[in-house]
């Protein structure tokens, strides 16, 4: 798996564990990663979140929207 910095473009994985249906809405979404974390508390517990601004997704949701993901959730495009 490709490291995942800031500023790359991301697309969302699919979720194999999430109930159909209707399965996992995200899937396939595609945004830029724009940070790791806003608290640093947090960022010390949780290290492998990115937040990630939805740029193209089917999912019902606004683009520009940002949403906090687990790296493994992600792949660089």
């Amino acid at each position: 798996m490709a490291k995942i910095k800031l500023g790359d473009k991301v697309r969302i994985k699919d979720r194999k564990d999430w109930p159909t249906p209707p399965g996992y809405r995200l899937a396939g979404s595609e945004g830029t990663a724009v940070s790791i974390c806003e608290w640093t508390e947090v960022l010390e517990e949780f290290p492998e979140y990115f937040k990630v601004q939805i740029e193209k997704t089917k999912a019902g949701i606004k683009i520009g929207t940002a949403m906090m993901f687990r790296v493994e959730a992600l792949e660089k495009i």
